[in-house]
């Protein structure tokens, strides 16, 4: 399932937390040959962003460390509760059992020519070559910026299969939701500088998903 969540926080606080990623003394960014790992080879994994890591839980360090920025993290770790407001209450009981998995910033440099990036799931089961999107994630995209840029997402077809593109605009202060299992991939803009997107990666609290649809959580 994909929600889409305008208006997600309310406009002070987020006039607040664009003032910190806009600002040259708030984010120390990070060069990205790639925007994908190098195991990944998909079409637009080569093309290049910006990024800045505010958390990574342990098992999705290569060094098996959790990772995260002492002084970013307090702050945007709100977007957690926010999101969990959009749950279902079977997927956020109990509340100790959501997890943040990875939450990062991504900047994407006007190109002149918008460029779209590799598609991708962003959390996997036994890695990315021989394992599967976690299904127990939901993974949000939130903008920073209006803007032409985009975020693409694959639904299901009539078969079951993910091939339906959904394209999302980019819209400040707007959230989309969706299952780790659903593909996406990013559009860069070439009407702004830069478009400054926060993805996040939640592990919802267990549901039976042998009686319950694993798709729906919103």
């Amino acid at each position: 399932m994909i929600k889409i969540v305008p208006d997600f926080f309310p406009t002070p606080l987020f006039s607040y937390l664009k003032q910190i990623v806009e600002s040259e003394k708030g984010m120390l960014w990070c060069w990205n040959w790639r925007n994908l790992s190098p195991q990944n080879k998909v079409v637009g994994a080569e093309h290049y962003k910006i990024g800045k890591t505010i958390y990574c839980a342990p098992e999705l360090e290569e060094n098996g460390i959790e990772n995260y920025d002492k002084e970013l993290l307090p702050l945007f770790g709100v977007f957690q509760l926010y999101m969990m407001e959009h749950f279902q209450d079977r997927c956020k009981t109990p509340q100790d059992r959501v997890l943040l998995k990875r939450m990062k910033m991504n900047l994407y440099p006007n190109q002149v020519n918008q460029v779209d990036h590799g598609i991708h799931n962003d959390i996997w089961v036994d890695g990315i070559e021989t394992g599967r999107p976690d299904p127990n994630v939901v993974t949000c995209v939130f903008n920073f910026h209006t803007c032409n840029g985009s975020t693409t997402i694959l639904d299901k077809d009539e078969q079951g299969k993910y091939t339906k593109k959904i394209v999302v605009p980019s819209f400040e202060n707007t959230a989309v939701m969706f299952n780790n299992t659903h593909p996406h991939f990013g559009t860069t803009q070439n009407d702004l500088p830069a478009r400054i997107v926060l993805n996040i990666n939640l592990a919802k609290a267990p549901v039976n998903a042998v009686t319950e649809p694993v798709d729906n959580y919103f």
